[in-house]
């Protein structure tokens, strides 16, 4: 139990890195909070700070998820009974998505947790990473919308792990499927006001990367 509350602990640490922030304050000056969408993650980070910041900001919150998963979750190697790896990888996951979107070093304001997330599963799965990368990159350039992208990416997980599992002949571990279905549940609620901008034609949209660009 001591080794599951330390990675716990430390993967929210580690979640709770305000990268946007610091990448705010030394690009331009500001504080990205008080810009754009007022979130701390990629998304405004693009909008307000340009797509090479943009970029630099993603990678390193999808570095905190990945850490998280592929590192910090072998700390459970030092005691005689090790947890099961899904246990280790759920909580590990949970703690550095809650980090980002509640950091404890920005007064608990931040981002979505849809990169660190990302990060945090590929660090454990990466098989799936170049799938869910695919069908997000897929749905950006029809979509132009983020929010989106996340919804249906997130619902494709359960989908491809499922069928990564069949295709390598390699058992399935209903505990990860039931957390990837209610990860997708939980990405639903989170931008469920962003997807109803969307639908109704009122989200902003990043038209630079869209195949089929909507009239103004």
């Amino acid at each position: 139990m001591l080794n599951l509350l330390l990675i716990i602990a430390s993967s929210y640490v580690l979640g709770s890195f305000p990268t946007g922030i610091i990448a705010g304050m030394l690009a331009r000056g500001v504080d990205i909070r008080t810009q754009g969408s007022g979130n701390t993650g990629a998304t405004n980070s693009f909008r307000v700070l340009g797509w090479k910041v943009g970029i630099v900001v993603a990678l390193i919150d999808i570095a905190k998820g990945f850490v998280a998963t592929a590192y910090l979750t072998r700390i459970a190697v030092f005691q005689a009974q090790p947890l099961p790896f899904s246990v280790l990888f759920i909580a590990s996951t949970l703690a550095a998505v809650v980090g980002h979107i509640k950091p404890i070093f920005a007064g608990f304001k931040g981002g979505k947790g849809f990169g660190t997330a990302a990060g945090a599963i590929t660090g454990a799965y990466p098989i799936l990473a170049p799938f869910c990368l695919g069908l997000f990159l897929l749905t950006l350039t029809l979509s132009g919308n983020v929010a989106f992208c996340a919804a249906v990416t997130m619902f494709g997980l359960p989908l491809f792990y499922l069928m990564l599992t069949r295709l390598f002949d390699v058992a399935w571990d209903p505990v990860i499927l039931g957390f990837f279905i209610l990860a997708f549940f939980l990405t639903l609620y989170a931008v469920r006001k962003k997807l109803v901008l969307y639908f109704k034609g009122e989200a902003e949209l990043f038209r630079k990367v869209m195949i089929f660009k909507p009239k103004k």
